[in-house]
């Protein structure tokens, strides 16, 4: 028997629903299931299940399904095209959302943002050059069976998070459900890192879950999300992880997601991910980035080894290189040669423009190793030697080969050291300084104070 047979007349009793003027609602509070709900307008629309399906541009099976309640969790996308092909109201499209989720019809007018698909993505990077690889890595195959999961590790400024957002804009039109971005604050200034719950409660409200029904255990919050977002298309970016134990509780289960993570840690136990660890840019790159950042205009006069020399007093490091940029810029004076002289006597100072900072950027770093990590990061920043091997190490932090071999594997995997042959060592020259500065006592009160 059909729930609403016209639109003219007196209303037939249906339960759960109720005339309103020349229409048909849900009543308020009704928990209706979304079946009924769909078949409901869909009669009162006077469309047969084949024109609405043409209406919305889905296959008629995907309609049939809903309104049978063969189909449990519906991509956001459907049910938007249904509701726009329906004509809800915002009140009456409040209404679906909640049945979608298994939840009662709203009493009062929802926000409409409870249906609408999440575009969280930053704005797009302007420059990004030498990562053609890694992009490409990013923008790879899918996985049929399980959630794509790509991270991207490095030392603080190599271009992670530029690298994560311009790859999600990319991707975005293959995820037409939506796009989240969260920041978790692994390496942020003055905060201390997200908790999964906390960053899980916010997800979930983004992804239309009210308040009141978001569960209170961190477990129950991650199953839940993963229900939302179980056959459907989202990309999430995770950007500044701190540890697999902030990562674990986000990933979703349905194998059309993906997600891009970011961290300066080597992150594992993630399963079934790959992982790319972001490297300092060559030369060339690192001038062409250099080039483009700085204007061609201001670097016309510029010889190329003179453009090359100011790279590399930038460590060929991204964020270095942009900072150095900003400087040329803000200072029309100044010519490349000059910031080259600049940057001979005291790169780490001239790496500062406005809040962005190489030191600052390493203080974070610093800030988040243990004691015996910091110890042997100061005592190696006071070497003099390009590299050095576990012997001259266990030296110098006077401990054992062993234990030196641990300290060193621990400051690589949050890319404060480089292994660039087995056994051999070495630091970054932007780190030997910050290192040296440390152990020196030439930073800043809180550093200080966590040596």
């Amino acid at each position: 028997m059909p729930i609403i047979a016209s639109t003219k007349g007196p209303a037939p009793a249906i339960a759960g629903w109720t005339p309103e003027g020349d229409t048909f609602r849900p009543v308020r509070g009704a928990e209706l299931p979304l079946g009924a709900l769909l078949r409901g307008w869909r009669e009162r629309a006077i469309l047969t299940q084949e024109q609405l399906a043409d209406k919305a541009g889905l296959n008629v099976r995907t309609v049939r399904r809903l309104e049978t309640g063969a189909l449990w969790q519906p991509r956001t996308r459907s049910i938007l095209l249904l509701a726009k092909a329906l004509e809800l109201d915002t009140e009456e499209r409040a209404t679906l959302a909640a049945a979608t989720r298994g939840l009662p019809a709203p009493a009062e007018r929802d926000d409409p943002a409870a249906v609408t698909i999440p575009r969280q993505l930053p704005a797009d990077v302007a420059a990004l050059v030498g990562r053609g690889r890694e992009l490409a890595v990013l923008e790879g195959h899918q996985s049929a069976n399980t959630v794509t999961v790509v991270t991207l590790d490095g030392m603080a400024g190599t271009g992670k998070t530029a690298l994560a957002v311009h790859a999600a804009h990319r991707l975005a039109p293959r995820f037409p459900d939506g796009q989240l971005f969260v920041n978790l604050h692994g390496h942020a200034q003055a905060m201390t890192p997200v908790e999964p719950g906390e960053a899980l409660a916010r997800v979930l409200r983004t992804l239309g879950v009210p308040g009141e029904h978001i569960p209170g255990h961190v477990d129950d919050r991650a199953a839940l999300y993963r229900s939302v977002l179980a056959d459907r298309k989202v990309l999430i970016v995770l950007d500044d992880a701190a540890d697999e134990h902030q990562i674990h509780p986000l990933l979703p289960a349905g194998p059309g997601c993906r997600v891009i993570v970011t961290s300066r840690r080597r992150l594992t136990c993630l399963g079934e991910t790959r992982s790319l660890s972001l490297e300092t840019l060559s030369v060339a790159k690192a001038v062409a980035l250099f080039t483009r950042m700085a204007g061609r205009e201001r670097v016309t006069d510029a010889p190329l080894n003179v453009l090359a020399e100011v790279v590399q007093r930038c460590g060929l490091l991204p964020l270095a290189i942009r900072i150095a940029t900003v400087r040329l810029r803000t200072h029309p004076a100044w010519s490349v040669r000059h910031l080259l002289d600049r940057l001979a006597d005291d790169p780490l100072a001239e790496l500062k423009a406005g809040r962005h900072s190489v030191t600052a950027a390493l203080d974070l770093s610093y800030g988040r190793l243990s004691p015996d990590q910091r110890r042997a990061y100061r005592l190696l920043g006071s070497r003099t030697s390009a590299d050095f091997g576990v012997d001259a190490a266990a030296v110098l932090l006077d401990t054992t080969a062993l234990q030196a071999r641990r300290l060193l594997d621990q400051l690589s995997d949050v890319h404060l050291l480089q292994e660039p042959a087995l056994s051999r060592y070495r630091l970054h020259d932007l780190v030997r300084d910050h290192a040296s500065a440390v152990h020196a006592g030439r930073t800043n009160p809180a550093v200080r104070a966590s040596s």
